[in-house]
């Protein structure tokens, strides 16, 4: 495992002006670690983080294994987490609301929902998702990746009091503000740019963060296809020396040599005060 590359990229992170990680995120490869290397990972980023909140994913797509997953990171990495995020696992509300509530219990933390259905394959209705994240007080943010997501937003917006968070690189981070987002989950090696327009776009001014977004909008796509994303990503980094290699492990697709042509396009020489994680 390459800590001091990991350091690095946190570092930068929080330079760019990200006010906390998610550990163990769908794009850190989390399935291909060992549980030693998990509660390394977590240790790691919160020691690179130098006291913003860390949190960790636990997105086994077993609700039930909660207990399970958790436990398997070591008491030293458990503690260092300031918040638990796991995927959304059935469309039953009731369900739902019972996995949420396993997850706060057992962790003794606050809960995040990550409603992704791109990677965990469960779609649930808008109605059932208000209920369930309504009725989970140990639930204050849902990370929203259900397209369209600034429909989503709005309509948690109007009806919960989690703070909703807008991902999918970035791209999207416009809209989903002005439905009511009031943060973003950077997934793009664009942090300040996303950064800069989720400012403005929080301050009303949106065609001054549109116009943002829009200078860095390819590379976003570039980087957020599924596919071989978590590779283009670590090439881009890669070339901005702040990592020592884009070398993935399998299952996770590889960056092939075609993809370099369009790399040189997006990130001829990318700055350091612009990578994420």
């Amino acid at each position: 495992m390459d800590r001091p590359s990991l350091c690095r990229v946190v570092q930068h992170l929080r330079r760019c002006g990200c006010d906390g990680v998610i550990a163990l995120g769908a794009i850190a490869e989390p399935f291909t670690l060992s549980p030693r290397e998990r509660s390394d990972v977590v240790r790691t980023i919160a020691t690179a983080a130098d006291g913003a909140p860390v949190v960790g994913a636990v997105l086994g797509l077993d609700s039930d294994r909660f207990a399970v997953d958790f436990d398997a990171l070591e008491p030293s990495a458990r503690v260092v987490l300031d918040a638990v995020m796991i995927p959304v696992t059935t469309p039953d509300p009731n369900s739902l609301r019972s996995a949420i509530a396993r997850a706060g219990d057992v962790s003794g933390l606050p809960v995040f929902l990550q409603d992704l259905p791109r990677f965990s394959g469960v779609h649930v209705g808008h109605a059932d998702l208000i209920e369930a994240v309504s009725a989970s007080p140990s639930c204050i943010a849902v990370k929203c990746e259900a397209p369209p997501t600034y429909e989503r937003i709005g309509l948690l917006a109007a009806h919960t009091e989690a703070a909703l968070i807008s991902g999918f690189g970035g791209l999207g981070v416009v809209d989903d503000v002005i439905a009511g987002a009031s943060s973003v989950a950077i997934g793009s090696t664009v942090t300040r740019a996303v950064v800069d327009a989720t400012r403005l776009a929080l301050a009303g001014r949106y065609d001054d963060a549109s116009t943002v977004i829009g200078t860095v909008a390819a590379r976003i796509h570039f980087e957020t296809q599924p596919g071989a994303n978590v590779a283009i990503r670590k090439r881009h980094w890669e070339r901005a020396g702040v990592i020592d290699t884009h070398v993935v492990r399998a299952p996770t697709l590889p960056f092939r040599s075609e993809f370099e042509k369009h790399s040189a396009v997006h990130a001829p020489g990318v700055p350091q005060q612009g990578l994420s994680l």
